[in-house]
């Protein structure tokens, strides 16, 4: 050949000129080989499977196997090589990693030990310099704060680092105690008692009544008693209970706050009620005990609380009680019907009370002067007062005045049908008197009288009689022994516990006798 070429191994050959070699295929020229789409030949622009002129020669058999062998090794080695790169370098990187990572824990940890043992040492060398501290206060029961640390008075603080350190103990009502204490390694320090200042003010009382005393009492056992108006001053700071008495009332206490250095105004004021009382019909005297307090309509204002019993007064009409219950500061309505049941107004202008027990009538009041004026024309009283009972008149006199009013009030159409007027017998006297109260009579048991009194001074009893007891002693109609002696009952204006103890005190007098103790009543009995 003109040039060496490229064998194909395996590939079938020809000569240049096509005919068949003797020893086999000829080689194939890779430039006899065209190309897929490509044109032919060495055109500008082609390309061509192998370099030109270049030859591929068929390996011999004897050398296969080495080759063969040789990739195989080859492939061997890339494989191992792969499994190196791809498993077995990891895995050692990984290893060398994990023992790093240890080995920087296990510094990491010998650090750590290392520091602990540093913090024990020093926290046991602390320790050992910490100190004690107590401290307590007058008044005891303060919250006390030592650096960080708070307790309360008495109080002991065990661990303290020695050093400065603040201390500020608290009280309500006292000013606050600061101090800075020094605490020194291995010195326990005791601060003793610390007598804590007070914090004050000062309290004025005042009242629109007189006659008011009270207790005030407060923090640390204060207690002061006196008498409204009053001004405290230097009183310690806090709450406090006011109790105060109006005479024989207690009044509902009072709870008052005393601020530092306020000037407190307190004003002590009785829980008045209000009642505003009517009646149908208008008009009844209104009675509370035996103090005539007004007519209906009538507002009664400063009435304590409580149950109040009052009577309410209208002749002819029955005297009606009645009974109210009153809130503090409250103000209660109430309105009453009057009955009239056989009460009536004799000619004389004299009220008569039916008396159902016995079955008669009494006088309302003890005779007055301007009623026996009106029948007997005359008056025999020592103290003269149309509104005063008659006095100075004998048992004869008072008996011969019954006749002539029974011939009076029957001549004016007032008397009722078969009945007379008369002194009462002691029964009847006892039946009219019933639940008169003899601390509400006009007597010196308690206070001097120097004269008889207006009717009506007492209190009324239940069936609205007057004045039973005291004013004047009277007559009644039976003797008590053979000598024509009779019995008074009731006593009198200047009767005293001495001569007169009880309600049952009875005298006796001849009947000629008269004297400026002396008067009598009348009851309407039947004939």
């Amino acid at each position: 050949m003109s040039r060496a070429g490229k064998f194909i191994p395996g590939g079938s050959g020809r000569k240049a000129s096509g005919a068949l070699s003797k020893s086999g295929p000829a080689p194939i020229r890779v430039d006899d080989v065209p190309m897929p789409d490509e044109p032919k030949g060495d055109k500008p622009g082609g390309r061509k499977l192998f370099p030109k002129g270049g030859l591929r020669a068929p390996v011999a058999k004897k050398n296969r196997l080495p080759i063969t062998i040789m990739s195989a090794v080859v492939c061997g080695f890339l494989v191992c090589f792969a499994q190196y790169i791809l498993v077995t370098k990891p895995a050692q990187q990984r290893a060398l990693a994990a023992q790093q990572a240890l080995a920087t824990d296990q510094a990491a940890e010998k650090a750590r030990e290392d520091a602990q043992a540093a913090k024990d040492a020093a926290a046991a060398k602390l320790k050992a310099a910490l100190i004690s501290v107590k401290v307590d206060s007058n008044p005891s029961g303060a919250s006390v704060t030592l650096g960080d640390a708070q307790k309360t008075t008495p109080a002991t603080f065990p661990d303290v680092e020695p050093g400065t350190i603040n201390l500020l103990i608290h009280l309500d009502g006292y000013h606050d105690y600061q101090q800075k204490i020094v605490a020194q390694a291995g010195a326990p320090l005791d601060l003793g008692v610390i007598a804590l200042a007070q914090r004050t003010g000062s309290i004025t009382l005042s009242s629109a009544e007189t006659g008011i005393t009270y207790t005030l009492t407060g923090p640390n056992n204060y207690s002061h008693t006196g008498t409204v108006p009053d001004k405290l001053a230097d009183v310690p700071v806090g709450a406090y209970q006011l109790s105060s008495t109006l005479q024989d009332w207690k009044l509902p206490p009072q709870t008052i706050t005393l601020h530092p250095d306020e000037n407190l105004q307190e004003f002590v004021k009785p829980p008045y009620a209000t009642l505003s009382l009517q009646s149908d019909p208008p008009g009844a005297t209104v009675h509370n005990g035996r103090v005539v307090v007004g007519q209906t309509p009538v507002t009664l204002k400063n009435l304590r609380p409580g149950s109040v019993h009052l009577a309410l007064d209208l002749p002819p009409y029955t005297l009606q009680w009645v009974d109210v219950d009153l809130p503090d500061s409250g103000v209660v309505t109430k309105t009453v019907t009057l009955a009239q049941d056989k009460d009536f107004i004799a000619a004389c202008g004299m009220p008569m009370v039916w008396i159902p027990t016995g079955s008669f009538w009494a006088a309302k009041y003890p005779m007055m002067q301007s009623e026996f004026e009106a029948v007997a024309k005359y008056n025999p009283s020592n103290f003269r007062n149309p509104n005063r009972p008659v006095e100075t008149i004998s048992w004869d006199n008072a008996v011969a005045f019954c006749d002539k009013l029974t011939d009076y009030e029957r001549k004016a159409g007032k008397l009722p049908a078969g009945f007379k007027y008369s002194l009462p017998t002691e029964s009847q006297w006892s039946a009219f008197s019933a639940d008169a109260d003899i601390d509400q009579a006009a007597t010196s048991r308690a206070n001097s009288l120097s004269s008889t009194q207006d009717v009506g001074y007492s209190e009324p009893n239940k069936y609205g009689i007057y004045d039973s007891l005291g004013n004047v002693w009277e007559w009644c109609l039976d003797a008590v022994d053979d000598q024509g002696n009779h019995s008074l009952r009731g006593g009198s204006w200047l009767s005293s516990t001495d001569n007169f103890p009880s309600a049952d005190t009875r005298i006796v007098a001849v009947p000629k006798n008269a004297d400026r103790f002396t008067g009598f009543r009348v009851v309407l009995v039947p004939q």
